[in-house]
């Protein structure tokens, strides 16, 4: 595999993760408008999907790139066959000019032949290497957090750690078990014990432990990403929103004391919290938003869970089902026609010799005019 290919495949899914992150947005900007904006699991079922169509479509493009399918949606070719055709104020000469800047500026990232590419090249390592101390920092974090605790429960897959490195209880997993650690300062309350326990548990149940692990283990690959930070978020939210829901709703729990001791735990954690875990677990409180804070995600989980007590609602999982597997649809079609194609393709070969038909037509006419 030559650098060429190494660096057009990065940027392939670059392109592709940005997408995913249209499409889902676009899609759940859709379910919204068909009132199904407190459905939030079945929402986040649909940004699972798009991270899922992620995973997928590089093992799947290899073989749908060999069939004649590909050929008909190729970007590209399509935006020279619109030229061929007239549709477009492009001549063939532009048109391959626009073609020939692609390919250099792929040299260009490939060998960091311009300063433009010298500065991306040099912002994605610098951001690769700081997302990659900063996971390195938390990996730490939560060794430190287990070692330094004591194991209350254990279970087949589920370890229930009360330790003193922590002052908000979170959830994480190992490569075989998952792990539920709560503050030593929050045991001596039983109820509260009750309340985290359940909600973390939930977390694991529901698999935002495992999509928080995945997304942070690729987080450095996609750190000057806009997409993955808008996907990561927005899963994070609907992932606490869901989770709220489905443990009030199971234990009959207060859900006023939820919220009070859930606006406890922020603002005790806020003002002590050093050396908490930010990546790689599902914290009780939630994530920050980027831009905002904290207390924008509990703003927001306050009011739902305020609105679920006046007025329950039902998840649309029919009509989720139906646009995830749309939505998988899109993310496919779109990452085949960014794809480039191995051979040229009969719209390009069109449109090299009206290109070439072009110039020999100009170089005809000055001579005729130099006679």
């Amino acid at each position: 595999m030559t650098v060429d290919q190494i660096v057009g495949g990065a940027i392939w899914v670059q392109l592709l993760i940005l997408l995913a992150a249209i499409v889902f947005a676009i899609f759940e900007g859709l379910f919204v408008l068909t009132g199904g904006r407190r459905s939030f699991s079945t929402r986040r079922r649909l940004g699972m999907a798009a991270i899922a169509c992620l995973a997928v479509v590089p093992v799947v493009t290899p073989y749908l790139m060999t069939t004649s399918y590909a050929a008909s949606v190729n970007a590209t070719d399509v935006v020279v066959s619109q030229v061929l055709n007239g549709n477009l104020s492009l001549s063939a000469q532009e048109m391959s000019a626009l073609l020939a800047m692609k390919t250099q500026w792929l040299d260009q990232m490939s060998t960091g032949g311009s300063i433009v590419a010298q500065v991306l090249i040099a912002a994605f390592a610098a951001g690769f290497v700081m997302r990659g101390i900063y996971l390195t920092i938390n990996i730490g974090r939560i060794r430190r957090a287990i070692s330094a605790g004591r194991v209350v429960q254990r279970t087949k897959w589920v370890s229930v750690v009360v330790s003193p490195a922590v002052d908000v209880p979170f959830s994480t997993r190992g490569v075989l078990r998952y792990y539920v650690v709560l503050p030593r300062s929050l045991f001596r309350d039983g109820a509260g014990v009750k309340m985290a326990l359940g909600h973390e548990m939930q977390h694991i149940r529901q698999g935002d432990v495992d999509a928080e692990v995945l997304l942070s283990l690729i987080s450095p690959l996609a750190v000057l990403n806009p997409g993955f930070w808008f996907l990561s978020s927005r899963l994070r939210k609907l992932g606490e929103l869901a989770c709220d829901r489905a443990y009030l709703a199971r234990k009959g729990f207060d859900a006023h004391g939820y919220a009070l001791r859930l606006l406890e735990i922020a603002r005790f954690s806020q003002a002590q919290a050093k050396a908490q875990p930010t990546a790689f677990g599902v914290p009780l409180v939630g994530r920050k938003i980027p831009f905002l804070s904290r207390r924008s995600m509990l703003k927001d989980r306050i009011v739902e869970i305020a609105r679920d007590q006046d007025d329950p609602a039902k998840e649309a999982l029919v009509l989720g089902a139906g646009m995830s597997v749309l939505m998988a649809g899109v993310v496919l079609l779109g990452a085949v026609s960014l794809t480039e194609p191995e051979d040229w393709s009969h719209e390009r070969i069109m449109l090299s010799t009206v290109a070439n038909l072009d110039r020999l037509n100009e170089l005809n006419t000055l001579a005729q005019r130099s006679w």
